[in-house]
């Protein structure tokens, strides 16, 4: 067989196999995110998160950042003899995100019953209250859920999700998600989710870590590895504040 003949039959089949490739990675989920990592340092006040991707042509999007589930105490109060407010008890609560930021490409409540299990009010039905409230009237996982919204760990930006047109099966996505000041140091996830008549139909994820750097990495160091002397430290300077204070209190006193 001629070699001419030969390549023209690889050429051939390589060919055939581009669009079988294509057709593959089309209606594949992608996201990233710029920056990769959340930088810690001393004047850390909350950042922003650039995240893009792919999702299948003429689906829907949710962008979310999750994190680690954890185990939440709450001190419960109620009125003691119907006349002062006091601590009466302690709510405990299974499965809680560190933090649950999620933004959609359009309203919640058109997306149907993934939309209504994407959103915050979403968790209600995951998260396990161990005992129940001492007020039957009192819903103390929506409480919960409202003190993290109000702390800034929780929340659904008002900002959507910007969509693509259509092209070759996919759809591109981009999403401005801001992070709060609150944010712990750790490992999260940020989460993509392509949703078409009320269903999920695909998801990706990508890791995202929080990182104290600088002096506040310096100082966290020091305090888990470095005990003892993270206390001398700290006990120097109390000691100096105390007296710069109380020579700046002297000195105004003695005009």
């Amino acid at each position: 067989m001629p070699a001419y003949f030969l390549r023209s039959i690889c050429l051939f089949l390589l060919l055939g196999l581009v669009p079988a490739g294509a057709a593959m990675a089309a209606g594949e989920v992608s996201v990233t995110s710029s920056p990769g990592d959340i930088l810690m340092d001393a004047r850390y006040d909350g950042t922003t998160l650039e995240v893009s991707g792919q999702a299948p042509a003429g689906s829907d999007v949710v962008v979310r950042l999750v994190g680690a589930p954890e185990t939440v105490h709450l001190r419960e109060k109620g009125k003691v003899f119907g006349l002062l407010w006091m601590n009466v008890g302690t709510l405990a609560f299974d499965n809680v995100p560190r933090i649950y930021l999620v933004s959609a490409s359009r309203a919640f409540d058109d997306l149907g019953p993934a939309g209504a299990s994407l959103r915050v009010t979403g968790l209600h039905d995951r998260i396990v209250q161990e005992h129940a409230a001492s007020s039957q009237d009192l819903d103390a996982v929506s409480e919960l859920l409202r003190l993290k919204v109000r702390d800034g760990l929780y929340g659904e930006p008002a900002q959507q999700v910007r969509l693509s047109a259509d092209e070759g099966g996919s759809r591109g996505f981009t999403v401005t998600l801001p992070v709060p000041s609150a944010l712990s140091p750790g490992g999260y996830t940020l989460e993509a989710v392509a949703v078409r008549d009320g269903a999920v139909i695909g998801s990706a994820s990508a890791p995202v870590q929080a990182k104290l750097i600088g002096l506040p990495a310096w100082l966290s160091h020091m305090a888990f590895d470095n005990g003892l002397l993270y206390g001398i430290l700290a006990t120097v300077i109390a000691i100096l504040s105390g007296l710069a204070i109380g020579l700046v209190f002297q000195s105004k006193g003695a005009h």
